[in-house]
């Protein structure tokens, strides 16, 4: 038997934590706290500092596709999501686990390889964190990040007679996994394909960060396209008109019979596709669209803002409600 197999209950505390400094990056430059020390020390990035969390239990992450190492780097994308989204650059992260004890020193290692496999993607510092035991596994991700925005957009800003852009490819995906269950999923080879592991746009938080007055309200998507139109809609008191329908897998066209219902039931109520919608200033159009088009951000015009009240309304499809996945109720 490797020592991979071995179980926690067996391998104890201190060899599982000193098989996961293996993955924390040591002090950047002028820092002098690093792995092992009771805290961590950074040198600011930027005149703003960004904080974000997120957390999970393993068992409602973990789809039948996903490996623990899937697990760990998707929770690390989406809490950086909300940095991203703000117009911040994500620096580093403080991860936090609650395993069992039957659990082996290679499913921790697994599990902290996609974990570093995201701080790599994301030019992230894996700077730390702490290791529980739970009868449920748990994981919990917090991040900073910095930017040079002067005015970092927040879900309140927009105004009527604004452009509603929505950036991103992957709708739709995650949608059949919420509407048509995980047996439907993973017939589809490409619903696994786009679901394994969430992309995000990390160029995008410099394009908010520099015209960052342009912007007035920006969330990513992580709980459902509707969710985060109706967010906005409310937050901001307008409403919003949908007139095109965001960048998706062709493979859903062909899923849904080109049933334009289906094609949208399955956008706006699937989740984790970590896209974000931007509410801008219509005047200033051409100038993100530019940037975005620089840069390569997948991106549609999807629409506009009017008066309120707060509603969502798509072209050819009616009003939308808000259907969300809710940690303590499910569907809701």
């Amino acid at each position: 038997m490797g020592s991979k197999d071995i179980q926690l209950a067996s391998a104890g505390e201190e060899e599982a934590v000193g098989l996961i400094q293996k993955y924390i990056d040591k002090p950047f430059k002028g820092e002098r706290l690093g792995p092992g020390d009771d805290a961590r020390d950074l040198i600011p990035r930027g005149t703003r500092i960004f904080l974000s969390t997120d957390g999970y239990s393993i068992r409602s992450a973990k789809l039948p596709w996903r490996s623990l190492g899937d697990v760990g780097y998707s929770v690390v994308a989406g809490t950086i999501s909300d940095i991203v989204s703000k117009g911040g650059i994500p620096y580093g992260i403080l991860v936090n686990i609650g395993v069992l004890g039957d659990w082996s020193l290679g499913d921790i290692d697994e599990l902290y390889r996609g974990i570093r496999d995201a701080c790599d993607e994301y030019y992230l510092k894996l700077l730390g964190g702490d290791t529980n035991v739970s009868s449920d596994p748990w994981i919990a991700v917090a991040a900073i990040g910095f930017s040079t925005a002067a005015y970092p957009p927040s879900r309140s800003g927009g105004k009527p007679g604004d452009l509603v852009i929505i950036t991103g490819n992957r709708y739709g995906a995650m949608g059949i996994v919420s509407l048509d269950g995980i047996d439907e999923a993973k017939k589809h080879p490409w619903v696994i394909e786009y679901t394994r592991r969430p992309h995000i746009e990390l160029i995008l938080a410099n394009i908010i960060a520099t015209y960052s007055k342009l912007f007035h309200a920006t969330m990513d998507v992580s709980d459902g396209l509707a969710f985060t139109l109706h967010t906005i809609a409310t937050a901001s008191n307008i409403s919003i008109e949908i007139n095109e329908i965001p960048h998706h897998p062709v493979e859903l066209d062909k899923y849904c019979n080109n049933n334009p219902k289906c094609i949208w039931d399955h956008i706006l109520y699937g989740g984790e596709e970590y896209g974000v919608v931007l509410v801008i200033d219509n005047k200033y159009k051409d100038l993100v669209i530019e940037n975005l088009e620089r840069y390569e951000v997948p991106y549609v015009i999807a629409g506009k803002t009017s008066e309120p009240p707060p509603r969502i309304v798509i072209k050819d499809y009616g009003e939308v409600k808000p259907h969300r996945w809710d940690q303590f109720k499910g569907w809701a």
